[in-house]
Parts: C-alpha cells; sequence; structure tokens
C-alpha cells in the first residue's frame, strides 16, 4: 500500500546506544522526527518505525488493533536490542501505552523511557464520552471514520506532522482496550525502570491527572512528571518541542 510522503519509517546510525521512537494513533514518524534528530546529534542510534495502518489511509488502519502496533514495537525492540550495547524508549499518546507495555513484559531489554501525552484520562466531551461510545457500538463499525474536530498542536505547522485528518472509531475502540489494560495499577505496578512522564497542561485530548496516574503507580525509583505549559496533544511537533528533546535526552543520559 502506497505510503504518504513523509511518513516514512526512518532510522539514523550513530553511537553503541540506540533509541526507539513510537508515534501516535493517526500519526507517523514524521511527528518524530525533530526528536529523532536531536537524539542523532547526541551520538544515539535512532529507529522510528511506521507501525501498521498507518501512513497510507484511514480505511487501512480501521483494519488493525493494539496487538498490531504491539507486534511492531516487540520487534523494533528485539531488533535493536540485538545490535546496540542499551535500547531506550520514548512514545507518544498511544505509542505512550505501548511504551509501557514494553517496560512491564521487556523490563531486560530497555534501559530507560519516556511517556508523551499518554492518555489513562480523558479531557473533554468528545474523546471522554462521544468517542468511546461510538466506537464501541455498531454505528462505530459501521461508519469505520470520522473527521477530526480537536487541534492536535497549537502551532499548526503540518510539514512536521504527517497523519491522517479523520479518527478511526475502531482503531480508537482498540486504543482504548489497550488503555485499560495498561492504566490497571497491578500491570504498571511492573514498571520498575527509569521512567520520565512528560504531559502538556492544555492538552485537549489527555487530562494533566493521566501522568499523575502513571507517576504513581509504576515502581520505577527514577522517576519524573515534566509539564509542559504551551503545547497541546502532539508535543513532538508543538511550540515546546526543543525544550521537550533536550528534556528526554538529559533524563536518558542520567543512565548511561
Amino acid at each position: 500500500m502506497q505510503i504518504m510522503p513523509g511518513a516514512e519509517a526512518f532510522t539514523l546510525e550513530a553511537g553503541d546506544d540506540s533509541c526507539l521512537l513510537l508515534h501516535g494513533l493517526t500519526g507517523s514518524p514524521s511527528e518524530m522526527h525533530f526528536l529523532a534528530q536531536q537524539f542523532h546529534e547526541s551520538h544515539y542510534s535512532v529507529r522510528v518505525p511506521l507501525l501498521p495502518g498507518h501512513g497510507t489511509n484511514i480505511k487501512d488502519l480501521n483494519g488493525h488493533t493494539w496487538h498490531d502496533w504491539f507486534g511492531a514495537a516487540v520487534n523494533e525492540l528485539f531488533l535493536l536490542t540485538s545490535k546496540y550495547r542499551n535500547v531506550y524508549v520514548a512514545g507518544l499518546s498511544m505509542g505512550g501505552l505501548l511504551t509501557l507495555t514494553l517496560l512491564a513484559l521487556f523490563s531486560e531489554k530497555i534501559h530507560a523511557a519516556a511517556v508523551l501525552s499518554t492518555p489513562m484520562k480523558f479531557k473533554g466531551l468528545k474523546p471522554r464520552l462521544v468517542l468511546p461510545i461510538v466506537a464501541r457500538s455498531f454505528f462505530g463499525k459501521l461508519i469505520g471514520d470520522v473527521p477530526k474536530s480537536i487541534p492536535d498542536v497549537k502551532c499548526g505547522d503540518t510539514k512536521r506532522h504527517v497523519c491522517y485528518d479523520r479518527d478511526s472509531l475502531p482503531a480508537t475502540y482498540s486504543t482504548l482496550e489497550l488503555m485499560r489494560i495498561v492504566r490497571e495499577p497491578g500491570f504498571l505496578a511492573r514498571v520498575k525502570q527509569p521512567a520520565l512522564i512528560i504531559q502538556a497542561r492544555q492538552d485537549p485530548v489527555i487530562h494533566p491527572k493521566s501522568a499523575q496516574h502513571i507517576y504513581k503507580w509504576i515502581n520505577s525509583a527514577d522517576k519524573e512528571i515534566v509539564m509542559l505549559e504551551e503545547s497541546y496533544h502532539t508535543v513532538t511537533v508543538d511550540v515546546e518541542r526543543e525544550l521537550l528533546a533536550r528534556t528526554i535526552i538529559d533524563f536518558f543520559q542520567k543512565h548511561p
């Protein structure tokens, strides 16, 4: 299936340490491009995969579930651990849920991680009630996808953010399934690696209490919350992307 220009997976080779970057639902590797470049300049090798159903067309995404995305993330993790000394992981939104799942199930393979705009609780009527209810219903499967109506970024620079302009209802439902698994205290308690939790206070989709929930229940001895004051949901391409990149790199460099 033809990939949208700018949505391709990519790898940047540098040092013996590597970073796996996982994009969000309806997004693509493009939203991780700036962060990847900053890691590369800091001598990390970087891998940014295109998750199944993404970067092509919304109908493709309608046919995939979190099992497909997680399977792809596991394959990438095992590939990196076979080639590099240490592996770090950072995930955005749904990619953050995948990151927490990797941390819980493959702790010995990950040196440290960062989760960005990762949902445990939604904010606003549409993401909190309307989308989940419709996505679970017969109508969700019948309709398939709907136009997006909530802005992902404040800066509005689409060149850095190649993504679908519609929400997939089946994929949303599957993401909610994964979220319900991950947010359970017993599941999060399996996370023991150093973890950085980044949340935008103005995120129109994710409630700030999401970051607090993750922080409370993970068992990491070294864990931090960083709140961004100006960004919206897709923090990796928004107005504080430079601060975001520096914060994550500094945290990872504390764990060589």
